[in-house]
Protein backbone atom coordinates (compact mmCIF):
# COMPACT_ATOMS: atom_id res chain seq x y z
CA UNK A 1 0.00 0.00 0.00
CA UNK A 2 2.92 2.33 0.67
CA UNK A 3 4.06 1.86 -2.92
CA UNK A 4 0.56 2.66 -4.18
CA UNK A 5 0.33 5.83 -2.10
CA UNK A 6 3.74 7.09 -3.21
CA UNK A 7 2.94 6.36 -6.86
CA UNK A 8 -0.41 8.19 -6.69
CA UNK A 9 1.26 11.17 -5.01
CA UNK A 10 3.89 11.22 -7.73
CA UNK A 11 1.33 11.13 -10.55
CA UNK A 12 -1.10 13.64 -9.05
CA UNK A 13 1.34 16.02 -7.35
CA UNK A 14 -1.06 15.88 -4.40
CA UNK A 15 -1.13 14.62 -0.86
CA UNK A 16 -2.75 11.19 -0.41
CA UNK A 17 -4.35 10.34 2.91
CA UNK A 18 -4.90 6.69 3.82
CA UNK A 19 -7.98 5.88 5.92
CA UNK A 20 -8.30 2.33 7.24
CA UNK A 21 -11.77 1.03 8.05
CA UNK A 22 -12.97 -2.35 9.23
CA UNK A 23 -13.37 -3.91 5.80
CA UNK A 24 -11.65 -1.44 3.51
CA UNK A 25 -8.88 1.08 2.99
CA UNK A 26 -9.64 4.44 1.41
CA UNK A 27 -7.12 6.61 -0.37
CA UNK A 28 -8.20 10.25 -0.31
CA UNK A 29 -6.40 12.66 -2.62
CA UNK A 30 -6.23 16.19 -1.25
CA UNK A 31 -5.17 19.19 -3.30
CA UNK A 32 -5.74 22.92 -2.88
CA UNK A 33 -4.26 23.76 -6.26
CA UNK A 34 -5.73 23.49 -9.74
CA UNK A 35 -2.72 21.63 -11.11
CA UNK A 36 -2.21 20.40 -14.67
CA UNK A 37 -3.16 16.91 -13.49
CA UNK A 38 -6.57 18.01 -12.24
CA UNK A 39 -7.21 20.14 -15.31
CA UNK A 40 -6.44 17.15 -17.53
CA UNK A 41 -8.71 14.88 -15.47
CA UNK A 42 -11.60 17.34 -15.72
CA UNK A 43 -11.02 17.71 -19.45
CA UNK A 44 -10.99 13.93 -20.02
CA UNK A 45 -14.11 13.45 -17.87
CA UNK A 46 -15.88 16.38 -19.54
CA UNK A 47 -16.15 18.06 -16.11
CA UNK A 48 -18.38 15.28 -14.78
CA UNK A 49 -17.79 14.70 -11.09
CA UNK A 50 -20.41 12.12 -10.03
CA UNK A 51 -20.41 8.33 -10.40
CA UNK A 52 -24.02 8.62 -11.58
CA UNK A 53 -22.99 10.54 -14.71
CA UNK A 54 -19.59 8.96 -15.37
CA UNK A 55 -19.06 7.76 -18.94
CA UNK A 56 -16.26 6.08 -20.85
CA UNK A 57 -14.17 9.09 -21.96
CA UNK A 58 -14.01 9.69 -25.71
CA UNK A 59 -10.22 9.60 -25.43
CA UNK A 60 -10.52 5.98 -24.29
CA UNK A 61 -13.01 5.02 -27.01
CA UNK A 62 -10.65 6.49 -29.63
CA UNK A 63 -7.47 5.11 -28.03
CA UNK A 64 -5.35 2.18 -29.16
CA UNK A 65 -6.34 -1.30 -27.88
CA UNK A 66 -3.72 -1.44 -25.12
CA UNK A 67 -5.07 1.77 -23.55
CA UNK A 68 -8.63 0.45 -23.78
CA UNK A 69 -7.54 -2.78 -22.13
CA UNK A 70 -5.87 -0.92 -19.26
CA UNK A 71 -9.03 1.13 -18.74
CA UNK A 72 -11.26 -1.97 -18.56
CA UNK A 73 -8.78 -3.80 -16.35
CA UNK A 74 -8.65 -0.89 -13.92
CA UNK A 75 -12.45 -0.83 -13.82
CA UNK A 76 -12.53 -4.61 -13.25
CA UNK A 77 -10.02 -4.45 -10.40
CA UNK A 78 -12.46 -2.19 -8.56
CA UNK A 79 -15.89 -3.33 -9.75
CA UNK A 80 -15.34 -6.84 -11.11
CA UNK A 81 -16.00 -10.15 -9.37
CA UNK A 82 -14.62 -13.59 -10.21
CA UNK A 83 -16.49 -16.36 -8.38
CA UNK A 84 -17.50 -19.93 -9.12
CA UNK A 85 -21.02 -18.95 -8.07
CA UNK A 86 -21.22 -16.55 -11.06
CA UNK A 87 -22.39 -19.37 -13.34
CA UNK A 88 -25.11 -19.36 -15.96
CA UNK A 89 -27.94 -21.87 -16.28
CA UNK A 90 -25.63 -24.39 -17.96
CA UNK A 91 -22.94 -24.00 -15.31
CA UNK A 92 -20.53 -21.89 -17.36
CA UNK A 93 -18.50 -19.45 -15.25
CA UNK A 94 -18.81 -15.70 -15.77
CA UNK A 95 -17.09 -12.53 -14.64
CA UNK A 96 -19.38 -9.76 -13.42
CA UNK A 97 -18.60 -6.07 -13.89
CA UNK A 98 -20.87 -4.04 -11.61
CA UNK A 99 -22.16 -0.54 -12.35
CA UNK A 100 -24.08 1.40 -9.70
CA UNK A 101 -27.80 1.57 -10.43
CA UNK A 102 -27.94 5.35 -10.82
CA UNK A 103 -25.69 5.18 -13.89
CA UNK A 104 -27.61 4.02 -16.98
CA UNK A 105 -25.06 5.27 -19.49
CA UNK A 106 -21.93 3.32 -18.59
CA UNK A 107 -23.08 -0.32 -19.09
CA UNK A 108 -23.75 0.02 -22.83
CA UNK A 109 -20.53 1.99 -23.30
CA UNK A 110 -18.48 -0.65 -21.46
CA UNK A 111 -20.13 -3.37 -23.55
CA UNK A 112 -19.22 -1.43 -26.70
CA UNK A 113 -15.63 -1.06 -25.50
CA UNK A 114 -15.36 -4.79 -24.77
CA UNK A 115 -17.00 -6.16 -27.90
CA UNK A 116 -16.20 -3.62 -30.61
CA UNK A 117 -13.05 -2.13 -29.12
CA UNK A 118 -11.32 -5.22 -27.75
CA UNK A 119 -13.04 -8.19 -29.37
CA UNK A 120 -14.27 -9.62 -26.06
CA UNK A 121 -17.76 -11.21 -26.27
CA UNK A 122 -20.29 -10.03 -23.69
CA UNK A 123 -22.85 -12.57 -22.53
CA UNK A 124 -25.44 -10.01 -21.48
CA UNK A 125 -26.18 -7.03 -19.25
CA UNK A 126 -28.40 -7.74 -16.27
CA UNK A 127 -30.01 -4.36 -15.76
CA UNK A 128 -31.20 -3.07 -12.40
CA UNK A 129 -34.69 -2.71 -13.86
CA UNK A 130 -37.99 -4.06 -12.44
CA UNK A 131 -38.71 -6.19 -15.55
CA UNK A 132 -35.25 -7.78 -15.31
CA UNK A 133 -34.64 -8.05 -11.56
CA UNK A 134 -38.20 -8.73 -10.40
CA UNK A 135 -40.09 -10.07 -13.46
CA UNK A 136 -42.61 -12.10 -11.43
CA UNK A 137 -43.18 -9.31 -8.86
CA UNK A 138 -42.01 -11.57 -6.02
CA UNK A 139 -40.15 -8.76 -4.25
CA UNK A 140 -42.86 -6.23 -5.01
CA UNK A 141 -45.55 -8.44 -3.47
CA UNK A 142 -43.41 -8.78 -0.33
CA UNK A 143 -43.45 -4.97 -0.08
CA UNK A 144 -39.80 -4.81 -1.20
CA UNK A 145 -40.71 -2.38 -3.92
CA UNK A 146 -37.22 -1.01 -4.57
CA UNK A 147 -35.43 -4.37 -4.46
CA UNK A 148 -34.99 -4.28 -8.23
CA UNK A 149 -32.88 -1.10 -8.06
CA UNK A 150 -29.63 -3.00 -7.66
CA UNK A 151 -26.41 -2.66 -9.62
CA UNK A 152 -26.29 -3.35 -13.34
CA UNK A 153 -24.05 -6.30 -14.19
CA UNK A 154 -22.06 -6.71 -17.41
CA UNK A 155 -21.47 -10.45 -17.68
CA UNK A 156 -18.53 -11.94 -19.58
CA UNK A 157 -17.49 -15.59 -19.70
CA UNK A 158 -14.26 -16.23 -17.82
CA UNK A 159 -12.19 -17.54 -20.73
CA UNK A 160 -13.11 -14.47 -22.79
CA UNK A 161 -12.16 -12.11 -19.96
CA UNK A 162 -8.65 -13.61 -19.89
CA UNK A 163 -7.88 -11.15 -22.69
CA UNK A 164 -8.42 -8.36 -20.13
CA UNK A 165 -7.44 -9.91 -16.82
CA UNK A 166 -6.96 -8.39 -13.37
CA UNK A 167 -4.01 -6.73 -11.66
CA UNK A 168 -5.32 -7.88 -8.28
CA UNK A 169 -3.57 -11.20 -7.80
CA UNK A 170 -6.29 -13.27 -6.15
CA UNK A 171 -8.85 -12.18 -8.76
CA UNK A 172 -6.49 -13.11 -11.58
CA UNK A 173 -5.79 -16.53 -10.05
CA UNK A 174 -9.51 -17.25 -9.71
CA UNK A 175 -10.12 -15.99 -13.26
CA UNK A 176 -7.53 -18.40 -14.66
CA UNK A 177 -9.09 -21.33 -12.79
CA UNK A 178 -12.60 -20.46 -13.99
CA UNK A 179 -11.40 -19.97 -17.55
CA UNK A 180 -9.73 -23.38 -17.58
CA UNK A 181 -12.91 -24.94 -16.20
CA UNK A 182 -14.94 -23.39 -19.04
CA UNK A 183 -12.46 -24.42 -21.72
CA UNK A 184 -12.64 -28.04 -20.61
CA UNK A 185 -16.43 -28.23 -20.47
CA UNK A 186 -17.96 -25.71 -22.88
CA UNK A 187 -17.76 -24.43 -26.45
CA UNK A 188 -16.63 -20.94 -27.50
CA UNK A 189 -18.76 -17.89 -26.77
CA UNK A 190 -20.73 -15.79 -29.22
CA UNK A 191 -20.89 -12.01 -29.32
CA UNK A 192 -24.08 -10.36 -28.12
CA UNK A 193 -25.84 -9.00 -31.21
CA UNK A 194 -29.47 -8.02 -30.55
CA UNK A 195 -32.25 -8.17 -31.44
CA UNK A 196 -32.82 -11.75 -30.40
CA UNK A 197 -35.54 -13.83 -32.04
CA UNK A 198 -36.92 -15.50 -28.92
CA UNK A 199 -38.60 -13.36 -26.27
CA UNK A 200 -40.32 -14.65 -23.17
CA UNK A 201 -43.07 -12.19 -22.33
CA UNK A 202 -43.13 -10.79 -18.81
CA UNK A 203 -45.98 -9.29 -16.86
CA UNK A 204 -46.18 -5.54 -16.36
CA UNK A 205 -44.54 -4.18 -13.24
CA UNK A 206 -45.84 -1.15 -11.28
CA UNK A 207 -42.27 0.08 -10.84
CA UNK A 208 -41.90 0.65 -14.58
CA UNK A 209 -43.00 4.21 -13.75
CA UNK A 210 -40.44 4.65 -10.96
CA UNK A 211 -38.53 7.92 -10.80
CA UNK A 212 -35.41 5.81 -10.17
CA UNK A 213 -35.48 4.98 -13.88
CA UNK A 214 -34.05 7.44 -16.42
CA UNK A 215 -36.57 9.45 -18.41
CA UNK A 216 -35.52 7.70 -21.61
CA UNK A 217 -36.94 4.34 -20.49
CA UNK A 218 -39.36 5.33 -17.74
CA UNK A 219 -42.87 4.03 -18.35
CA UNK A 220 -41.72 1.40 -20.84
CA UNK A 221 -42.12 -2.36 -20.50
CA UNK A 222 -39.31 -4.74 -21.41
CA UNK A 223 -39.35 -8.49 -21.96
CA UNK A 224 -35.59 -8.85 -22.48
CA UNK A 225 -32.39 -7.15 -21.36
CA UNK A 226 -31.32 -6.31 -24.93
CA UNK A 227 -34.44 -4.20 -25.46
CA UNK A 228 -33.14 -1.88 -22.75
CA UNK A 229 -29.71 -1.91 -24.40
CA UNK A 230 -31.28 -0.83 -27.69
CA UNK A 231 -33.16 2.05 -26.09
CA UNK A 232 -29.96 3.18 -24.34
CA UNK A 233 -27.82 3.30 -27.47
CA UNK A 234 -26.39 -0.16 -28.21
CA UNK A 235 -24.50 0.06 -31.52
CA UNK A 236 -25.45 -3.51 -32.39
CA UNK A 237 -29.12 -2.57 -32.54
CA UNK A 238 -30.53 -1.13 -35.73
CA UNK A 239 -30.54 2.64 -36.31
CA UNK A 240 -28.35 3.55 -33.34
CA UNK A 241 -25.11 5.51 -33.18
CA UNK A 242 -21.87 4.67 -31.27
CA UNK A 243 -21.67 6.01 -27.71
CA UNK A 244 -20.45 9.62 -27.63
Amino acid sequence: MIDVVSRVEELTDSRVRQVEERYSIKLIIESLRNTLFWRNIKLILNNKMSFAEFEVPKTIIDAEPQIKKEFVRGFADVAGSARFSNRDEAGKCRIYLDVLNQNWILPVQMCYLLQDGLGVPVRNITWGHPNIRDPALKDYNKNKRDAWAREHQIRVYAEDFLKIGFYIRHKQEILEELAQYNKEKFSESNFCSPPKTRIREKQNHPEEESDKLPQRIRGKHYDAYWQICCDLGCVRCEKTEPPA
